[in-house]
């Protein structure tokens, strides 16, 4: 049974790992990740997305963010990653016992969602190699010898044979397995998905869990945003987010 943090004011927090190999890994990188947030809320004007969050994630590689639609999912994922600014409370996160600032979070982070643009007249290729030149020196990589090629994470995302396509002239699928592409193009520590299976079909869905399972296996940190439990099924542990409307 998979336990949860019920995110009511304050949290309850527990975890358990599935498999032998994830324990193997939790073994050899004891507290690679720290997380914790502290009374945590947001607030557009006067709209309140969330508010009073406490929890501490230390021995999790996989984490799933749940809740209905309008509680906040993708809000509390861009505050983790330093894309929004929470409007009360803290976030910290430690990596290797170090505290990494927003400034430098971000290059540890590879980010896909369905709500983010890509360039329509540029091809799949083109749009890889921005992402991959915007990254800085500093971003650290899971392996010693650094990101991928390119054609391996073409590879990895089924795009090999569409890499001199235009992103616009892609289906909403491909274009999806776009975003999951560049969000791996730097081989980054923490890899946050916000609904990563949206217009993918069963095939899609079988490649992100591969992908989870890829970054899991090799010490890296799997951040899952859904209300789907079919990719939230991928997590050790849940943050549950109340519906508050």
């Amino acid at each position: 049974m998979r336990d949860s943090i019920w995110v009511i004011g304050l949290a309850k927090y527990s975890f358990q790992t599935k498999w032998l190999g994830v324990l193997v890994t939790l073994l050899t990188l004891l507290s690679m990740f720290f997380l914790e947030c502290s009374n945590l809320a947001k607030f557009f004007g006067k709209t309140e997305v969330f508010r009073g969050l406490n929890f501490r994630l230390d021995d999790a590689l996989c984490v799933g963010i749940e809740g209905p639609n309008g509680s906040g999912k993708s809000t509390l994922m861009k505050c983790l990653c330093g894309l929004l600014r929470p409007s009360e409370g803290e976030i910290t996160w430690k990596i290797d016992g170090e505290h990494i600032q927003n400034q430098q979070l971000r290059y540890q982070v590879g980010y896909a969602a369905p709500y983010i643009h890509l360039y329509n007249e540029l091809t799949v290729m083109e749009n890889l190699s921005f992402i991959r030149d915007l990254r800085p020196s500093e971003s650290r990589s899971l392996t010693p010898d650094g990101p991928p090629d390119i054609s391996d994470v073409l590879e990895t995302s089924g795009l090999a044979t569409l890499s001199d396509r235009e992103f616009g002239a892609l289906s909403s699928g491909q274009q999806q397995r776009v975003r999951l592409a560049c969000a791996l193009i730097s081989d980054p520590l923490i890899l946050m998905l916000d609904e990563p299976g949206t217009n993918l079909d069963a095939g899609g869905m079988a490649m992100i869990g591969k992908i989870v399972d890829r970054q899991r296996q090799r010490g890296g940190l799997v951040l899952i945003s859904s209300n789907r439990e079919e990719e939230l099924a991928w997590s050790d542990t849940r943050i549950v987010l109340p519906n508050h409307l």
